[in-house]
C-alpha cells in the first residue's frame, strides 16, 4: 500500500493508511475553537473538507483518507499538491468515537475529489456505503 504525505499546514502531524484502502492520511489537531456547537458526525458526509475543518473544536482531531482507489478505481491524490483547496474534496465517510463532534472527538473521514463526487456517490455516502473502508468505522 503506497502513501503520499499530505499537508494541511506544516505544523500538523501525519497518520498512516487504513487497511484495505489506498489512502492518503493526515491528522488535524487544534483546528478551531472551543466554542463550536456540537455537530452530529453523520452530518459531515457531503460537506467539503474545508467546511468540516471549520467545525473541529480545538481539542478534537481528524484524520482524512483519500478513498479514490476503492470507490472509483483511480489512484489516491489527496494532499499531493500543496496548492490544492480543501474545498475541492468532499467527505464520503465519517466515523468518530463520539456521536457529535466535541472537544475530545477523534474523527476519521474518507474523502473524494470534486471531479469524482457525483449524485450517485453522494447518495451512497449518505447511506454509509463507504464507511467500510475506514478501520475507525469497524
Amino acid at each position: 500500500m503506497s502513501l503520499r504525505r499530505s499537508h494541511f499546514t506544516s505544523a500538523l502531524p501525519h497518520a498512516g493508511a487504513v487497511a484495505g484502502a489506498v489512502a492518503v492520511a493526515m491528522v488535524l489537531t487544534g483546528c478551531g475553537t472551543d466554542n463550536k456547537p456540537n455537530v452530529p458526525v453523520s452530518s459531515l458526509v457531503g460537506q467539503s473538507v474545508a467546511q468540516v475543518e471549520g467545525k473541529i473544536p480545538q481539542d478534537a482531531s481528524m484524520v482524512s483518507y483519500d478513498l479514490s482507489k476503492p470507490v472509483t478505481g483511480k489512484d489516491a491524490k489527496y494532499g499531493v499538491s500543496d496548492d490544492e483547496s480543501h474545498g475541492d474534496w468532499f467527505v464520503v465517510a465519517a466515523c468518530a468515537n463520539t456521536k457529535n463532534v466535541e472537544n475530545d472527538t477523534r474523527l476519521a473521514v474518507g474523502v473524494l475529489n470534486s471531479d469524482a463526487y457525483s449524485k450517485d456517490i453522494a447518495r451512497k455516502a449518505k447511506t454509509h456505503a463507504f464507511n467500510r473502508y475506514l478501520s475507525e468505522c469497524k
